[in-house]
């Protein structure tokens, strides 16, 4: 099952890192807890659906209203749902797709999957966030999501630390890029940061 939808999406306009990792959760995680029969009646479904979302005049907003992408598998829905805000990106349609990637980080959250897997999906959904919240020029929305999902890593303070920069809020964008420095990382990735921290007076 895992091979017929990775040979599926491999020849469609999109697949990005959250699909990979969600697919390696279809294969590993989600699928067991499904018969058979069930899988192959999500599968037809999900086919049927990025049919639709292949066509180039479609609207972002018209599938939306006219699809059903509500699966029972959770690597389905996640994937299905993905694409569609990554196709509303390209549209320009910033509020539907930050509304899908907020309902999927949601989703993430209250999975019940193992620790490591959730930690990536998270991670990647958070980054989509907040950069759809810099380009919304919305900073309060940002700030308020940023600090309501804190996580102690590399990836969230340089994150964090590029947000708070985009806003010129040096103060607390200079507090993330030192956090983020106190990780494991090599000279160049040091370097990087440190040329990122804006100066301060």
């Amino acid at each position: 099952m895992l091979d017929r939808i990775l040979d599926f999406l491999k020849n469609r306009y999109f697949i990005g890192g959250v699909a990979l990792v969600a697919l390696i959760l279809v294969g590993n995680s989600v699928m067991n807890y499904y018969s058979e029969k069930a899988n192959e009646i999500e599968f037809k479904k999900f086919v049927k659906i990025n049919d639709e979302f292949s066509i180039e005049e479609s609207d972002s907003n018209e599938l939306l209203n006219n699809l059903d992408l509500d699966f029972d598998s959770f690597g389905y829905e996640l994937i299905a749902k993905t694409i569609l805000a990554k196709k509303a990106v390209d549209e320009g349609n910033l509020d539907l797709a930050l509304n899908l990637f907020l309902e999927m980080h949601q989703l993430i959250k209250d999975e019940g999957i193992s620790k490591t897997t959730k930690n990536i999906l998270k991670a990647q959904y958070v980054e989509n966030i907040v950069r759809i919240y810099m380009e919304k020029n919305d900073f309060d929305g940002g700030s308020n999501f940023i600090k309501e999902n804190t996580n102690n890593s590399l990836r969230f303070h340089e994150l964090a630390g590029d947000f708070y920069k985009f806003f010129d809020k040096s103060d607390d964008s200079v507090f993330h890029y030192d956090k983020a420095l106190t990780f494991d990382i090599d000279e160049a990735q040091k370097n990087i940061i440190n040329l990122k921290k804006p100066k301060q007076s």
